[in-house]
Formats: structure tokens, sequence, C-alpha cells
């Protein structure tokens, strides 16, 4: 499953996929999807994913702002770590890890 849109080409091993018999299928569909999705993760299932991991990097302030758009828009940060998802605390409080 691919979820977004990620970067313009990608890469595939067609020749695995073919191999395992695996169904690539392509959707890109946003509509009515977050009600359920905030759901299921609210519901804290064992069975799920430790998805904080998604997040990869953190800022604090809307002085920041600028800096997060443009991370967002990387595919690695400077440390050669893959940006995945981009996060802004605009509270007091401190930004967890």
């Amino acid at each position: 499953m691919i979820i977004g849109m990620g970067t313009p080409i990608q890469t595939i091993p067609i020749a695995a996929a073919s191999l395992k018999e695996v169904d690539l299928v392509g959707v890109f569909r946003y509509a009515n999807t977050y009600p359920a999705a905030i759901e299921l993760l609210a519901s804290k299932n064992e069975r799920l994913p430790d998805i904080s991991k998604l997040v990869t990097q953190r800022f604090k302030g809307l002085s920041n702002i600028p800096a997060a758009f443009d991370m967002a828009g990387k595919v690695k940060d400077e440390q050669g770590n893959l940006v995945l998802k981009v996060m802004i605390n605009t509270s007091d409080e401190e930004a967890s890890s």
C-alpha cells in the first residue's frame, strides 16, 4: 500500500513483485478516510505499529514554520535521515520526541 503522493517517480522491484504474485493497486482517495483512521488510532490496539515513529522531525514555535515547511519538502534532512512527517509544536509546552 502506498499512502500519499511521494516523489513523482517511484521505483519498485517489479520482477520480485511478479514472482511473489503481488497485486499492485493505485488509489488516490482521502475523502471520508480521516474519521475511521482517527478512531482506529485512538483505540490503542496493541496490534497496531508504533506510529509515533512516523513523526521524524519536530519544530517548536510559530517562528520555525518556514523551516518546517522547507524540511517537509525534502526527502532527507542534513544528517541523512528520512523525512516522513514534520510536526510543529505551537504551544508553550516543550515538544516531545
